[in-house]
C-alpha cells in the first residue's frame, strides 16, 4: 500500500463522515457513535482530518481537535487496527499540530488512557507531558492529561521538523 496524504474533513461530507464512522467502530468501539462525532466536526471548534492511501483511496485514519480560545484539545485520533505501527497515527498528529498553529491555537492537549503505551509514546514524541490524571475518566480506568509545550514557537517548529513522517501530506 502506497501511503498517502491527509484531507479536511467538514460534517457535510457524508462520505468521509461514514468512513470516519468505520473506523471508528474499528478502532474504538463502543466509545463514539457516528452522530456524535458528526456533531463534534460540525461544531466551528471542530477542526478533523481524514488520512487516505494514495493507491487505494482506503481511509487509514482521522483525527481531530476542538479549538477554545487559544487552546487545541485533541479530541480524537483512530487509526484503522491493520494500519496501527506503520507511522498513520504520527502523520495525523503531526498534521493536527501544524493546523492547530495555523488556527491560532498556542498548545495542545489531550487526555490518553493510562495503560496506552504505544498512544502516549506516539504523544511523547510531539512534546507532550503528562501534568495530570483523571480517576476513572475511561469507566474503570484513569487517563492521563497531557499537555505539549508552546506550540507556537521556533522550538516547537524544530521539534515538528525533526519527526520523521514516513509518508507524504499536505
Amino acid at each position: 500500500m502506497e501511503w498517502g496524504q491527509l484531507e479536511k474533513v467538514v460534517a457535510a461530507d457524508t462520505a468521509a463522515m461514514a468512513e470516519m464512522g468505520a473506523l471508528l467502530s474499528l478502532g474504538m468501539p463502543g466509545y463514539w457513535s457516528e452522530g456524535m462525532l458528526r456533531s463534534d466536526v460540525a461544531q466551528q471548534a471542530g477542526h478533523y482530518c481524514l488520512a487516505r492511501a494514495v493507491d487505494s483511496g482506503e481511509a487509514l485514519g482521522f483525527a481531530g481537535f476542538q479549538l477554545v480560545l487559544d487552546e487545541a484539545h485533541l479530541a480524537m485520533l483512530v487509526v484503522h487496527p491493520e494500519c496501527r505501527r506503520r507511522g498513520v497515527g504520527t502523520a495525523l498528529l503531526h498534521g493536527l499540530l501544524r493546523w492547530a498553529r495555523e488556527v491560532g491555537a498556542r498548545r495542545m492537549t489531550l487526555e490518553v488512557r493510562a495503560s496506552n503505551a504505544a498512544a502516549i509514546s506516539l504523544y511523547c514524541r510531539f512534546g507532550f507531558e503528562t501534568l495530570g490524571r483523571r480517576e476513572r475518566y475511561y469507566g474503570e480506568e484513569d487517563a492521563l492529561v497531557m499537555w505539549t509545550p508552546r506550540i507556537d514557537t521556533p522550538h516547537f517548529t524544530t521539534l515538528l521538523g525533526q519527526v520523521a513522517l514516513p509518508w507524504p501530506f499536505a
